[in-house]
């Protein structure tokens, strides 16, 4: 009998919680989704506290939108690694932290500082539910060094190193290009850089990184790419 007491808590505290309702589950926790910039060819390992000595293991691409987690409701988010110390204690090393914002859905990126993870990054997020962040819309991010303006659709934008925006652009009269210009700042004066046709169309969201290229530091390069969304976005 003494053997099937903790299976019987564990199956009494998971019925427990499931007899909640769906919106009392979701209130305590908050839906998060990952990205990592620079680009890298494969997912990076990173966790997540998520309590007293609780870790989330996530592995952070950056050329997509990590899948969904849930977590629970937090103060701040710590990312690190957990390791064992030389005298056999446990440690988390944290590599970056941020604030969560006070919203349901959020995307959270990690700008590193070098190559991996344990280089450190800054953490910033951005209210991705489809109000704040919706088909149609783009999502620009500076990653470089440099102010980075533009004109998207109509719809002007300036960003400081480290900045970001949401824009949504004007159409053209077909209905699906908008045109973009991108400059860049030097000695205070606008340079154009780029100028080109882009889709928009409500099933999709556009994400926009501006970037120094790695073996020329004069030169600024974009990564781009969409978020499928489902259902009409």
């Amino acid at each position: 009998m003494t053997l099937f007491r903790p299976f019987i808590r564990v199956v009494a505290a998971t019925i427990g919680l499931a007899a909640l309702p769906c919106d009392a589950q979701q209130a305590e926790t908050i839906a998060l989704q990952f990205m990592t910039f620079p680009l890298v060819m494969e997912p990076l390992k990173v966790e997540l506290l998520v309590g007293e000595g609780k870790t989330m293991e996530l592995q952070v691409p950056s050329n997509e939108l990590g899948p969904i987690v849930r977590v629970p409701l937090m103060s701040n988010l710590v990312f690190g690694e957990a390791v064992t110390k030389a005298d056999g204690k446990p440690e988390f090393k944290v590599y970056g932290q941020g604030k969560p914002l006070a919203a349901p859905k959020q995307l959270i990126l990690l700008l590193r500082k070098g190559p991996d993870m344990s280089a450190g990054f800054e953490v910033r997020a951005i209210a991705c539910d489809i109000d704040a962040f919706g088909g149609g819309k783009i999502l620009f991010v500076n990653a470089a060094k440099i102010d980075i303006g533009g004109n998207a659709g109509n719809v002007k934008f300036a960003l400081k190193p480290g900045a970001h925006t949401v824009v949504k652009p004007g159409l053209e009269a077909n209905g699906r290009l908008s045109h973009v210009k991108l400059y860049y700042s030097r000695d205070g004066s606008p340079i154009p850089f780029f100028s080109s046709m882009w889709p928009v169309a409500k099933h999709y969201r556009g994400l926009v990184f501006f970037y120094h290229d790695p073996n020329n530091a004069n030169k600024i390069r974009i990564h781009s790419f969409r978020d499928f969304l489902e259902g009409d976005g």
